[in-house]
């Protein structure tokens, strides 16, 4: 610090050149300590399920995730005219238990015998049976004609070891392991308690091989209706293989799953396994660089991570044009909901007003001060063709929640079981669980359709061992 008595002995023109140097540096620290507050109030708002694509296990204790669905007037639980389900009697009882009274007349002591008795109620209850493993012994015997030919039976073609374990025990285990998330060593357990039947880690894995490989012709069936959809939806997430980081990859319609698991998150897997692409579809999906590059009629963006990145903007910049783009958006999605069959075809008005906001706000001018908004404004400029498509095709949703619940099966599997231990296990996992989701959203049984399968492929092998007889 310079002393009062020598600031003193300077001129006027030095002490001008003084205070002017003073201001210089006044305005720099000034515009640093600009800066610097702006990145205090970023690094305050961080990342999280609610305002970016991360998923929600990355917000741990930290964060209390806020929904972009917004609130309504109605009251929580059941809506009225909403009809409620209870307990109902079957016509048909497995059994039937009377209970009679005493025969002997409380009042009046007399022994009843000839009365007649009058059904005055009925109350059920519904129960399981003791589950107990059925063991069918297969034995073949030979005949010795007088001729001297000894004829020998045969054993079905699918008995091919002295002990094994039934088709319905096989999708048991299927269905167990990739459509309820039971991790091998509490399924060991689980049969265990309730067959009494002991299995080893190892025969489980076996079982869901066998089961895998018998519904491999559905799973090439899902990804061939897949590719010939006019919507597809697709999605990615890592996921641990041998402690390894693998990607788990889904496609999917509104009818139809699949799942596979490799090493790359790269467009090297969609090229591996759609090589064409979906060239008569809409291809929906996030901004991932080799989701945007899969060959499509058209694409669409997921609205809700749009509006996820939005919500980061405004918690940090507080800026009016993320607020209007928000708007216009969930304005898009309104229209949406509540347009008919016929107006996608039409002229729209209301549709019209919508791209033209859109174009002025994507072409707007921002300051500095919002810089970090600069490449999200630049995406939807480059992108603007894939924002709506949804307001012009009936089939294209605003988002891409179908895939991303695909790919959150697999994330609980991951959390209840651990990672796959090996790459066989995890193709395991793919296959099943497509053919599981795939037949929920069919409105079928997921067990009773790998209990078909298993069967049904029994009975292919017989035929074919009879014709070889």
């Amino acid at each position: 610090m310079v002393p009062k008595e020598e600031l003193r002995k300077l001129d006027k023109e030095q002490l001008v050149d003084l205070v002017y140097g003073l201001i210089i540096m006044v305005d720099k620290l000034t515009a640093e300590v600009q800066e610097l507050r702006e990145e205090v109030k970023r690094l305050k708002t961080p990342k999280n399920s609610g305002n970016s694509s991360l998923p929600p296990s990355h917000d741990l204790f930290r964060f209390k995730n806020q929904s972009l669905r917004e609130k309504s007037n109605k009251k929580s639980g059941g809506q009225p005219g909403h009809k409620g389900e209870t307990l109902l009697m079957s016509p048909n009882p497995d059994k039937t238990i009377v209970h009679r009274p005493d025969p002997k007349c409380p009042q009046c002591g007399k022994v009843h015998t000839d009365e007649p008795d009058d059904i005055i109620g009925k109350r059920q209850v519904i129960d399981i049976p003791i589950i107990k493993a059925s063991i069918i012994e297969h034995q073949i015997s030979q005949t010795t004609c007088k001729c001297g030919y000894v004829s020998t039976g045969d054993f079905p073609a699918e008995v091919s070891a002295p002990v094994q374990y039934g088709n319905n025990l096989i999708a048991l285990t299927a269905y167990l392991s990739s459509r309820q998330y039971v991790p091998y060593s509490r399924l060991t357990e689980l049969l265990s308690s309730i067959t009494n039947i002991s299995m080893s880690e190892g025969t489980i894995f076996n079982i869901l091989n066998k089961a895998a490989n018998i519904v491999l012709p559905i799973y090439e069936g899902i990804k061939e209706e897949v590719g010939n959809a006019s919507t597809v939806g697709g999605d990615e997430s890592g996921v641990k293989v041998k402690n390894e980081n693998y990607w788990a990859w889904t496609w999917q319609t509104l009818l139809a799953t699949y799942i596979v698991i490799t090493k790359s998150r790269g467009f090297i897997t969609v090229d591996k396994v759609f090589p064409n692409g979906f060239p008569n579809s809409t291809f929906v999906s996030d901004a991932w660089g080799a989701q945007l590059k899969t060959v499509s009629k058209r694409h669409q963006l997921c609205l809700a991570h749009l509006l996820r990145e939005l919500n980061y903007f405004e918690q940090t910049f507080h800026h009016k044009w993320t607020m209007d783009i928000t708007d216009l958006l969930k304005r898009a999605i309104v229209l949406k909901n509540r347009m008919t069959e016929q107006q996608y075809a039409e002229p729209l008005a209301e549709r019209t007003e919508i791209l033209k906001e859109f174009g002025i706000l994507i072409n707007q001018t921002l300051p500095d001060k919002v810089s970090k908004i600069f490449p999200f404004q630049k995406r939807l400029k480059k992108r603007q063709h894939q924002v709506f498509n949804f307001l012009f095709y009936p089939d294209v949703p605003y988002d891409n929640n179908g895939s991303e619940r695909a790919i959150r099966n697999i994330k609980v599997k991951q959390k209840v079981s651990g990672s796959f231990r090996s790459e066989r296990g995890s193709e395991i996992f793919a296959i099943l669980r497509s053919v599981f989701d795939t037949t929920i959203k069919k409105g079928g049984n997921p067990f009773e359709t790998i209990r078909f399968a298993v069967n049904l492929a029994a009975c292919k092998n017989e035929f074919q061992a009879v014709r070889r007889r």
